[in-house]
């Protein structure tokens, strides 16, 4: 049996990530980061830990006598200031400095990695939280439904391997905002102001980017997701079919795109234009 550990960020999914690994035989140590993880971990082993104490966190580990690792729920990183990264820390920023995402992540995977620590993608615990293929919920998009889809594909497609990208909101055949280091709802809401209710679907493309390790980091969506994209005044929600983890099950996301008068559809990097 081998002792996995969960790093956990904000929402409920590190939480279910937990009761699906016990399933399946694993013990289970939480490694909560403060001032990020808000589910409750009552009930499990759990040591808070400080984003920026890496070595601390792999010293924990090893104590504890962790094979395997999985990192999940949403981070939300601080300034340099905040930060307080440990002496290991450092020489791992030192490397990542210039770096996008993937590759910061890379070299923390690396980190765990020389003392035998593997990381594992989150999927394996939740199968059937991957978004589906074809047309969830909603009306079939139109012609300019299908245009700002096969736009958006073809955009995040050429910035994925810049560690540019994952969501992008198209209308008009226009491209409004493109997902940068704020997250995809934060973008959403960003470009509130800039969709014109009078000019078209207002769609959301997101994928894995083209170079993206979902071991390490898996793209999510979800019923807040959702939610942002019916102020904002989107219609459409075009999500990746298999590369995109589902932040909560589908009937409770069906539900939420029906209340919001919302099309789902999951579709496939194969198809893009």
């Amino acid at each position: 049996m081998k002792r996995l550990a969960i790093i956990a960020g904000k929402g409920p999914l590190p939480g279910e990530v937990a009761m699906a690994a016990i399933a399946q035989g694993h013990e289970v140590l939480i490694l909560p980061i403060e001032g990020q993880a808000d589910a409750d971990f009552s009930g499990y082993q759990t040591v808070p830990i400080r984003l920026g104490a890496i070595n601390k966190t792999r010293s924990i580990m090893l104590e504890h006598g962790i094979q395997t690792l999985v990192m999940v729920g949403k981070v939300v990183w601080p300034s340099m200031a905040a930060l307080r990264p440990d002496f290991d820390g450092m020489k791992l920023l030192g490397k990542m400095i210039t770096k996008g995402d993937d590759n910061a992540l890379r070299h923390v995977a690396a980190y765990f990695a020389e003392k035998g620590i593997e990381i594992i993608a989150v999927d394996i615990f939740l199968p059937d939280r991957k978004m589906p293929s074809g047309l969830i919920v909603g009306l079939a998009p139109d012609g300019d439904g299908e245009a700002a889809i096969s736009l958006g594909m073809a955009v995040l497609d050429a910035l994925g391997a810049h560690d540019v990208g994952q969501s992008i909101i198209v209308q008009n055949g226009r491209v409004i905002a493109i997902e940068a280091a704020e997250g995809s709802d934060e973008m959403i809401a960003r470009a509130k102001p800039l969709l014109d209710a009078e000019s078209g679907v207002g769609c959301l493309v997101k994928m894995r980017k083209t170079a993206q390790d979902t071991r390490l980091d898996m793209p999510v969506m979800g019923c807040v997701t959702i939610e942002a994209a019916a102020k904002a005044g989107l219609s459409l929600l075009a999500i990746e079919a298999d590369t995109v983890l589902l932040a909560d099950d589908l009937a409770a996301i069906k539900a939420a795109c029906v209340a919001a008068n919302m099309t789902l559809i999951g579709i496939n990097r194969s198809t893009a234009k």
